[in-house]
């Protein structure tokens, strides 16, 4: 089981800067001794990044810090890594879980939308929404389970209040049926979006039978703000 999450900061560059050893006391000092994590809202919003609850298979809630912004190479989406003093990490795009490194049990190596360059349809927010469909590949480790196609279904349910330690937050919730036809096999991941179609919370699996991810935004990951929420060099 994974211990207790902080970023990693050794990981994040060689040859550490003074500033770096900073952050790296920073964090450090936020252990929290237990694997199921409760931080107050206070330390939340005075802790100068993006920040995340991130549960595995019902384990207990642990707390990670954004370490990376990029960029999918393909098609250009945001990428936000968020990563562990275990050096675990987990890769969102818009709250999608694309890529894990260093889990538990497996891996979600990668997952491309099928063709290749084409992007995740948006969330329907209009009054009315529509079921979406699409197609994946995902790609898993151990044992090199690649190129795996998967049938997508996103529906609308209902409308619902995401409650963090800083904010109550008015959502719509999303499912979407995944289909393996190749394994004969379905998963359902579940999606909260405010009305900026931002995910503020979802359960995802990450394969048929494979690890659960549950992940709620404590605080958002936000370009225009002068205060940095990223560790940067």
């Amino acid at each position: 089981m994974i211990k207790p999450l902080i970023v990693f900061l050794g990981l994040l560059v060689t040859g550490c800067s003074q500033q770096f050893q900073d952050l790296n006391s920073t964090f450090n000092e936020a252990l929290f001794g237990d694997a199921d994590v409760s931080t107050s809202a206070e330390y939340i919003q005075d802790l100068p990044y993006a920040s995340i609850y991130a549960e595995i298979n019902d384990q207990g809630k642990i707390f990670m810090v954004l370490a990376f912004v990029g960029q999918n190479p393909v098609t250009g989406a945001e990428q936000l890594k968020w990563m562990s003093s275990d050096k675990a990490m987990i890769v969102t795009e818009n709250g999608r879980v694309v890529q894990t490194l260093l889990l538990p049990y497996e891996n979600l190596s990668g997952l491309t939308v099928k063709p290749a360059n084409a992007l995740v349809p948006s969330f329907d927010l209009s009054a009315t929404p529509k079921a979406q469909e699409w197609q994946a590949t995902y790609d898993w480790q151990p044992d090199y389970r690649f190129g795996y196609s998967a049938n997508i279904v996103r529906t609308y349910i209902s409308e619902k209040t995401v409650q963090t330690p800083i904010a109550n937050i008015e959502a719509r919730k999303f499912v979407e049926q995944i289909r393996y036809p190749v394994l004969g096999q379905d998963i359902e991941n579940q999606y909260w979006v405010n009305k900026k179609g931002q995910v503020v919370k979802t359960v995802q699996y990450l394969g048929p039978e494979m690890t659960r991810l549950e992940l709620t935004l404590l605080k958002p990951y936000q370009t225009n703000k002068s205060k940095p929420n990223q560790i940067k060099e």
